[in-house]
């Protein structure tokens, strides 16, 4: 099967959930002798413009993000001219291929390569598999505003033009209104996010990560080091967890909070205003607010070195960064907005809260950071490696793919 993705996100090593999930997905794919080229979104500059990676043919559309920075207007603008650019180079290269060699189905990823996808279905007839991520944008605390609504339109577009809706799980699919009882939608759990990338220390290389990680905060031997790492945003329970940290400090359990990540592309204000509430509260020392991410071998380090992690999340469609932290062996706290079936809380893989009040938050946090349970960290790996393999999510996608062109 020859397949083409047009997707937000090229490897090697790219930042945000979609990006992590084709990483992960290539691999398993040419391993089951498809023929995969992807159109993707890259941040670094010194790769080739089409290059081999994992067996599959990679064409980057190279993406700088000078908005990062700079206020929430021209961010919008400046991410749409890039969305812009990134639909026009995937379409053009659907159709240069497919004029070339059939392309059996093109795979577009979110809705903002939803453009490329109607057009590869619409002119050009080619199966197109719209795969949805996230059912964010259909939230009520977070589907405001134009861009939002515009994601909403082009959603609700493709899946009516698409031959197969996937989506990561029933949780993402009972959030998005106009796929409730459709057929045509494949639920695929992905892989554990970049685990695969991060080898799991030995308890004598555990030893020496944690003192390393530890002194880079000036945190004492005796605190309790807590782990945040996810995009800054309201329904990531942010706020919430650094009142956390102040009731367990008022309540005489010594922890520093390190959360890494930022506001981008959402509203990167939000860090400075973190940074002003861990200042009021009085929890300078105690609370590192990093205002970005960390590449996947600081992630790795800091999650190793970390007697606890947390997910405060209300709303999540995956939860890469969960599982990633459960692989290395963290005892992990999530919340509410995390299928149980993903991050496997009924089995016991993890603790997770039923709302975001600060009181159960830290309840829960002292329940993992207690020796009540020494093999939460052990059966959490167990869990992840078992239930979230990128050769199983391959292959299940790749029958959905056969399925819907046969169809």
């Amino acid at each position: 099967m020859r397949i083409v993705i047009v997707s937000t996100g090229a490897p090697p090593d790219p930042f945000g959930g979609i990006g992590t999930y084709i990483e992960g997905l290539l691999g398993g794919l040419t391993s089951q002798d498809a023929e995969v080229h992807l159109v993707g979104a890259s941040r670094h500059h010194r790769l080739p413009r089409v290059f081999q990676y994992h067996g599959a043919t990679i064409r980057r559309v190279l993406v700088t993000p000078p908005w990062a920075r700079t206020s929430l207007p021209r961010s919008r603008i400046g991410m749409m001219a890039a969305v812009a650019r990134l639909n026009i180079v995937g379409v053009w290269y659907a159709r240069w291929l497919h004029a070339r060699e059939k392309v059996d189905l093109v795979a577009v990823h979110d809705w903002m390569c939803a453009p490329a996808g109607l057009i590869c279905a619409v002119l050009f007839r080619i199966p197109v598999c719209y795969h949805v991520h996230s059912a964010e944008i259909f939230l009520r605390d977070r589907g405001r505003g134009l861009v939002a609504a515009l994601g909403r339109t082009l959603n609700r577009a493709l899946s009516r033009r698409a031959r197969l809706i996937m989506v990561p799980s029933p949780h993402t699919k009972a959030g998005i209104p106009h796929l409730a009882g459709r057929a045509d939608v494949a639920v695929v759990s992905h892989g554990a996010g970049k685990a695969w990338r991060m080898e799991c220390p030995d308890d004598i290389e555990r030893a020496a990560v944690r003192d390393k990680v530890r002194a880079l905060y000036g945190i004492p031997d005796e605190r309790r080091m807590i782990m945040f790492a996810g995009r800054y945003g309201p329904h990531k329970g942010v706020t919430e967890l650094i009142e956390t940290v102040r009731r367990m400090l008022a309540d005489g359990t010594d922890v520093t909070l390190v959360m890494a990540g930022t506001g981008w592309p959402d509203d990167t204000s939000i860090d400075q205003r973190l940074r002003e509430r861990v200042e009021e509260a009085g929890l300078a020392g105690h609370v590192h607010v990093l205002g970005r991410y960390l590449d996947t071998g600081e992630l790795r380090d800091h999650v190793v070195a970390a007697d606890a992690c947390v997910f405060p999340s209300t709303s999540e469609s995956f939860g890469f960064a969960a599982l990633e932290a459960m692989a290395l062996r963290a005892r992990a706290v999530v919340g509410p907005g995390f299928d149980p079936d993903v991050v496997g809380s009924a089995e016991g893989a993890c603790a997770q809260t039923a709302t975001l009040d600060p009181d159960e938050l830290a309840a829960a946090l002292l329940r993992v950071l207690s020796d009540d349970d020494p093999a939460l960290g052990d059966r959490a790996r167990r869990y992840v490696l078992g239930r979230h393999s990128w050769d199983m999510t391959a292959a299940r996608t790749l029958r959905a793919y056969a399925e819907a062109v046969r169809r």
